[in-house]
């Protein structure tokens, strides 16, 4: 893949330049971008329905990832959210549920083992 002739900061800086000219930003609440969201992704996901490898052009799935990125700077932008911090922390957290040294093995059942298992025994922090 080529570098990006944009940054991330002028892709976000863009959406949010046209989502603030046309004024959703006051109507699409953090509650409706969420569902957009999925909704989008749902849409990439059609691609896959019946099929192992998609079904339209490399285009039409950059056209559904780019929907689902959209949604994802709004969403962002409501809560304040750094998606690049917030990446890198994700990131950091399943470097630690995923330790690198359990799936290098090139049997794939055995990186299924080590993710089932990882899964298995990690503890998700579910306070509020």
């Amino acid at each position: 893949m080529q570098p990006s002739k944009y940054s991330f900061d002028e892709v976000r800086d863009t959406v949010m330049k046209h989502v603030t000219e046309r004024g959703w930003h006051k109507d699409n609440v953090p509650r409706g971008v969420a569902i957009s969201l999925s909704l989008e992704a749902n849409e990439l996901l059609e691609h896959y329905q019946w099929h192992d490898e998609p079904v339209g052009s490399v285009e039409e799935l950059a056209d559904e990832l780019a929907d689902v990125m959209i949604y994802g700077i709004q969403f962002a932008n409501w809560y304040n959210i750094d998606i690049s911090d917030a990446v890198m922390k994700k990131l950091e957290k399943s470097a630690k549920k995923y330790p690198v040294e359990a799936f290098q093995s090139e049997d794939p059942e055995e990186r299924k083992k080590a993710w089932l298992d990882a899964k298995k025994n990690f503890k998700k922090d579910t306070t509020l």
